[in-house]
């Protein structure tokens, strides 16, 4: 019996184990690595954060997924894969023995080796514990006394979560409207987006007087400040990191081939350069012929041919080609229903930009529900 190890309950993995239970194969064992048993869809995070869904409707349930494709399923992390052995071993201490082994872990925040970032600041990262520490400052806004909000980090991620907790503060009974800040160390937020649709955001954040600090690295996270370079320091009752992604250790202590920032690389068929039984998508696999920004979508977007590929990959049979258009749509939701869309060179805002968004998210985390599986049998 072939053995398959999905090492992470990302958004590709989440459509893999789909496919698996569509079509059960006896000759394949499957075993699912994940922390969580619940996988919280990052689309749908800032709509959580801004009050819009309750926190049980922006995520995929993975026993359900896992059940259903009969696949074991072990509570823990990956410390180390060792490639030699063809085994992965979990923070927990459990050897798990693979054939193939996907990985679709995401990433984790960067820079969290700032002074002060563990202690006093809540990652993004991992999803689901940052939903713990927004629900703490979120019980702490409305006992009142909170002023300021810190976000460091100016991306479409940071810039769409300060959004969404002005929003919420801001209608919080006892909360007070603290004002709350973006600190940036790029020149300008969000430096990935064409002119136009960073200047859209800017008007929108001026308008909810969201502070906007460009240019301004953080060195040092404490106890009610942050300060940033030249020693200038911020009054902040709560610090939430969303800075870019960086990758998760074990890859590159692993022995695994990396890429200048420590992410796998993979070729044109998702496999690890170098361990052709071993693939990896999402945030944590770079394509080193085509790389694409590190952003949901492209997860969302691989899970069909992985696994295909990784049926493939357990039989013996040809691959096939997944290289994604570095182009990809992005709706970024501003606290209330509105929304600014960007594609390519092109960007929009309205009402009627958050309901598309709001449509699409929905549609992705209802596929994978008890009852669209059950609907599929």
């Amino acid at each position: 019996m072939k053995r398959l190890v999905l090492l992470g309950g990302g958004h590709a993995h989440v459509h893999v184990l789909k496919v698996l239970g569509d079509a059960l194969d006896p000759a394949v064992s499957v075993t699912l690595v994940t922390p969580v048993a619940r996988q919280v869809y990052s689309g749908m995070l800032p709509g959580y954060v801004s009050g819009h869904y309750p926190l049980e409707a922006c995520g995929i349930d993975l026993e359900p997924l896992a059940k259903r494709a009969r696949a074991l399923v072990v509570r823990s992390s990956a410390a180390l894969v060792n490639t030699s052995m063809r085994e992965v071993i979990c923070v927990n201490g459990e050897v798990v023995g693979y054939d193939v082994l996907s990985i679709d872990v995401g990433s984790r925040p960067a820079a969290t080796d700032v002074r002060g970032v563990e202690a006093h600041a809540v990652a993004v990262r991992p999803l689901e514990r940052f939903a713990q520490g927004w629900e703490k400052v979120l019980d702490r806004a409305r006992q009142g006394g909170m002023n300021a909000v810190t976000v460091v980090g100016g991306g479409a991620a940071g810039v769409e979560l300060a959004f969404a907790i002005e929003q919420r503060l801001r209608q919080e009974p006892g909360a007070g409207a603290p004002h709350v800040r973006v600190l940036t160390d790029a020149r300008s937020i969000v430096p990935e987006y064409p002119v136009a649709a960073r200047g859209r955001l800017v008007r929108l954040a001026r308008r909810r007087n969201i502070g906007l600090h460009a240019a301004s690295p953080v060195t040092e996270v404490g106890a009610g400040f942050v300060r940033v370079k030249d020693a200038i320091e911020f009054a902040t009752d709560a610090t939430f990191w969303v800075t870019g992604a960086a990758a998760p250790d074990f890859l590159r202590h692993s022995g695994l081939a990396t890429d200048g920032r420590g992410f796998l690389s993979v070729n044109d068929f998702m496999q690890s350069v170098g361990h052709p039984e071993i693939f990896g998508v999402g945030d944590c696999a770079t394509n080193v012929a085509s790389p694409v920004p590190k952003a949901g979508v492209f997860a969302v977007r691989a899970g069909p041919a992985l696994a295909a590929n990784l049926r493939a990959a357990l039989k013996g049979g040809p691959l096939e080609r997944h290289v994604p258009s570095a182009r990809f749509l992005a709706l970024v939701s501003c606290g209330t229903r509105y929304a600014v869309g960007v594609y390519g060179p092109l960007s929009f805002e309205g009402r009627w930009v958050w309901r598309w968004k709001d449509r699409i998210d929905r549609r992705f985390v209802a596929r994978y529900s008890p009852q669209a599986l059950a609907a599929a049998r």
